[in-house]
């Protein structure tokens, strides 16, 4: 009788699905024509992250009325690979820093309380594109495809002032397990490029990125409402915030070299 299989957590499980899609994009390549595999491309893309804790149907949108929710800026910066399948259809996986979070804050008259979490993951991608050529040097493209997000850190600044002084707080949201480890995404998207010199293409695009899993951890962790603002998001468990992305990036592809 064989052994029991080992118990994996989310946080060791991360990881390997990150490994595994690695190896399918190897032997998607591996399987890809020859002429194709001379086609393809390898690029950078950076630029602004528009991030946002959601937890209603509508995107972008949070179900507390008494809570302001807004979006947070930060960055992102990753790599791609763009491997063709045939003239207009092809594989773009994908590697990036990213940067998400959002603001909370209750102006109320007799206080204003106020949360801001960053947090930062590492994101794999695998998308299929689209191709649409203009005219000329330009050309469009659409993409579509899932996400895995791995948790590197977290953070929540909690500041609250009222008649009897004021409060400051910051919370490792990770070390305290308040965070969860990994999350899955859907993403979508539109860009354009431009053909610069004799191989290179720069580019515009702007994508749709929703997470499908609570980015916070259950009831069990919740923070405490140290601020008196018992609706905020980990105050008041369990939370079912989500993240809502938004990322605008400038993009810059060569020809892979072959060697």
């Amino acid at each position: 009788m064989l052994p029991p299989a080992p118990f994996r957590s989310p946080a060791q499980a991360a990881p390997v699905v990150l490994l595994l899609m690695g190896a399918c994009l190897l032997a998607a390549g591996s399987m890809a024509p020859r002429a194709a595999a001379q086609d393809a491309r390898v690029g950078l893309r950076t630029g602004p992250t528009f991030g946002f804790l959601s937890d209603g149907a509508i995107p972008f949108t949070e179900g507390r009325r008494t809570t302001n929710a807004n979006p947070r800026l930060d960055l992102h910066a990753g790599a791609f690979l763009l491997i063709p399948l045939t003239d207009a259809y092809a594989l773009q996986p994908e590697l990036s820093y990213i940067q998400k979070g959002g603001h909370f804050s209750q102006p109320l008259s007799e206080r204003y309380s106020v949360e801001r979490y960053r947090l930062s993951y590492v994101q794999g991608l695998m998308l299929g594109r689209r191709a649409f050529p203009i005219r000329g040097r330009l050309s469009a493209h659409a993409v579509a495809g899932l996400s895995v997000d791995v948790a590197l850190g977290g953070t929540v600044q909690r500041d609250a002032r009222s008649a009897r002084g004021a409060f400051a707080d910051r919370i490792n949201l990770l070390d305290d397990d308040h965070l969860r480890r990994w999350d899955v995404g859907l993403v979508v998207g539109a860009g354009l490029e431009y053909g610069i010199g004799a191989t290179g293409r720069l580019g515009f695009a702007l994508r749709y990125n929703p997470g499908l899993r609570s980015v916070f951890a259950g009831s069990e962790n919740a923070l405490g409402p140290s601020t008196n603002a018992e609706v905020f998001p980990l105050s008041a468990p369990p939370s079912t915030l989500r993240h809502d992305v938004v990322t605008a990036s400038l993009t810059y592809t060569a020809p892979l070299p072959l060697f």
